[in-house]
């Protein structure tokens, strides 16, 4: 905009300048004129072609969407190796019926934080918690796995014994949102780190084993872990539980991820090492779609900045799904297309400021509370400027700034969206569909939700409805919930095993009594053959007996 305004003052003092000036300085003015000229077109060439990378057609989306349901149905058949989408198997099989009652304690891992909460369920109320919350210290993330393990068996004996609960033997939910080779409930065989944890000798190892290892080390709770699960399933299982029903669970935070309920028979690959015989129609299958894209299919969908993000992140080529579209890369990639603007000269008159140049010193909150600015003062604004160390800018570098923000964080939302609709096209259930959502990029940002809702509505098949419904924290609901379910689903299983027993001794007893009856009968029947073979022996004894007298 000042471009143009400067090219029109050069231009009106060039055109309207005293006939009588000297040659040169009507050249100067020429020249002045010719400059401004360039730079507006060099200015608006890098700000077009820098916004245009992240704009993408609803054909482009679709294009995604049909790349990522192919690895979807490779994932089920084939799992990672065949796939970048994994597809991997929760064992989960059913959402809340409503009947879950008693105390779990629940686990969530998730980033740098660490969640122990305990949970009071009753049917018909409010669940009540009590929970205790730490931040994982940088030398448990990278460190060994034993450190980290030790540190969360800590967390979980502190907060037990603190409550009085260390001796109660309480059944625990384990929300460990790491892509993981499931195997069982409580057995799952971590495939690589995510989110800037790097501790060592964890994958390949089975986590719930560890963590079993280190509370035992500990040695001051008794505790069973019943459950292990991803954030996503969690999410699932606690709309369903608040809601009444859920088909998508999404994670959309410092990572994105979803689960939603399969047929079992699809699902080939993780049923090739399950641990026991699953005897369930269905089951939650975790997707783990943040790695979408990490064996190059989808360039199409990948800017310049991305690649920076992604050659300088702590696992260069994975993940890259969950780096196009979630809250750990977004402020970066901001900061990355600001820097270029700024190398340009079209922002801050080519002046960034040392924190702006600074890998990681535009978080993505910043985001958010740029676009919660309203017009006017821009106070938001303002203050980030300031934090950031830039001191010279005007009235159109803050519309910049948040037009990048926009921007950016449009493609997220549009690439969630087709995410999203890519699932629900899978299922084939007829009525409304329900989509849950959690993850602070989601929660916090003012456009995200509106964005991703209109653009889910473009890109469903015709014919699908759907609502999306926000939770909160459903990784630690849903780690009890699960709890609960698998307490039911057991006692279920018990019970079942008890009356398929009962039936069967019944069965026994009354093939026995069939055996003694049919016994009964024949002695019975040889009684009455004995009886009338004697009745017959007796008649022919008579006969004879009267012959012999009248001869």
């Amino acid at each position: 905009m000042l471009g143009f305004l400067e090219l029109a003052v050069a231009y009106r003092t060039w055109r309207d300048g005293n006939p009588e000036d000297p040659p040169s300085a009507r050249k100067k003015l020429r020249n002045e004129l010719r400059k401004t000229a360039s730079k507006l077109e060099e200015e608006s060439i890098s700000l077009e072609s820098v916004m245009a990378e992240f704009k993408l057609s609803n054909n482009t989306l679709k294009r995604m969407m049909s790349h990522m349901s192919d690895n979807m149905d490779r994932g089920l058949e084939k799992g990672l190796p065949g796939s970048t989408i994994a597809m991997l198997p929760s064992f989960v099989p059913e959402l809340p019926d409503g009947t879950e009652r008693g105390t779990y304690v629940a686990m969530d891992l998730g980033g740098t934080n660490l969640r122990v909460m305990i949970m009071h369920i009753e049917p018909g109320e409010p669940m009540r918690t009590k929970q205790f919350n730490t931040r994982i210290p940088d030398k448990a993330m990278h460190g060994s796995g034993s450190q980290l393990f030790d540190y969360i068996a800590k967390a979980l004996c502190d907060f037990l014994v603190e409550k009085d609960l260390a001796d109660q033997d309480l059944p625990v939910g384990f929300t460990f949102s790491y892509p993981c080779n499931q195997t069982g409930l409580r057995s799952a065989t971590l495939l690589r780190w995510t989110k800037g944890v790097t501790a060592t000798g964890v994958v390949g190892k089975d986590v719930v084993q560890m963590l079993e290892e280190a509370i035992k080390r500990d040695g001051r709770a008794k505790v069973e872990i019943v459950a292990l699960i991803n954030d996503t399933v969690g999410t699932m299982v606690a709309a369903a539980y608040e809601s009444g029903q859920c088909d998508l669970g999404v994670i959309i935070g410092t990572g994105t991820n979803a689960s939603y309920l399969e047929d079992t028979k699809k699902i080939v690959y993780g049923m090739q090492n399950a641990d026991d015989d699953y005897l369930h129609s269905q089951m939650i299958i975790d997707t783990e779609w943040g790695g979408f894209g990490d064996r190059n299919e989808a360039e199409y969908i990948i800017t310049q900045y991305d690649k920076i993000i992604d050659k300088r992140s702590d696992h260069p080529g994975v993940n890259t799904f969950d780096k196009l579209v979630a809250g750990m890369c977004m402020g970066e990639l901001v900061r990355l297309v600001l820097e270029k603007l700024c190398t340009s000269k079209v922002l801050f008159n080519g002046n960034a400021s040392k924190l702006l140049k600074t890998p990681g010193k535009f978080p993505t909150k910043y985001i958010s509370e740029i676009l919660h600015d309203e017009g006017g003062s821009y106070t938001n604004t303002r203050q980030i400027m300031d934090e950031l160390g830039i001191e010279d800018f005007t009235f159109s570098d803050m519309l910049l700034l948040r037009e990048v923000c926009m921007v950016v964080s449009r493609r997220s939302a549009n690439l969630a969206a087709a995410a999203i609709a890519c699932v629900l096209n899978r299922v084939s259930k007829k009525n409304l569909l329900t989509v849950a959502i959690d993850g602070s990029t989601y929660k916090y940002h003012p456009f995200f939700d509106h964005w991703v809702t209109e653009k889910v509505k473009e890109l469903l098949d015709p014919g699908k409805e759907f609502k999306i419904v926000q939770t909160g924290d459903g990784s630690g609901k849903g780690a009890a919930l699960i709890a609960a379910i698998v307490f039911r689903v057991k006692k279920a299983e018990e019970k079942r095993k008890q009356d398929e027993e009962k039936l069967k001794l019944e069965e026994e007893k009354r093939k026995l009594e069939e055996m003694e009856n049919i016994r009964k009968e024949k002695l019975m029947e040889e009684e009455r053959a004995r009886r009338y073979q004697d009745l017959l022996n007796y008649g022919d004894e008579r006969i004879s007996e009267r012959s012999n007298q009248l001869s």
